[in-house]
């Protein structure tokens, strides 16, 4: 399964963005259960408000079984001292969830794991 993760921050700058985009594809990428990290490039996407709005973004392939230690990880990063916020849009096929990782509960995170795993065939 492939997922996109949007970084998006009202508050930061292109830089500030770009480094916690990396910071996050990078923790990511040295995850076991990771299968690939790959930097997206282009247009911002739907949905995106533009002006004041800087975004960053990557896509990360993994198996079902490990979004839930995805959404962990980011939830570990956002919630660092000093961390400007920001929040974290997750795209699958037709699926579009944005969350403020510094607020989401632990049930909210499994619910979200639920909403982004594939339906059953």
């Amino acid at each position: 399964m492939e997922i996109r993760l949007d970084v998006i921050s009202e508050e930061m700058a292109q830089r500030e963005v770009a480094a916690l985009s990396r910071e996050l594809s990078d923790v990511l990428a040295r995850r076991q259960d990771v299968e690939s990290v790959k930097p997206v490039s282009g247009r911002a996407p739907d949905g995106a408000k533009g002006i004041g709005q800087v975004i960053g973004s990557f896509l990360v392939g993994l198996p079902v079984e490990a979004i839930t230690g995805v959404l962990d990880i980011i939830k570990a990063i956002a919630s660092r001292p000093g961390q400007p916020p920001f929040i974290i849009k997750i795209t699958r096929d037709t699926t579009e969830i944005s969350f403020d990782p510094r607020k989401i509960t632990p049930d909210e995170v499994a619910k979200l794991a639920k909403r982004l795993r594939p339906p059953d065939k």
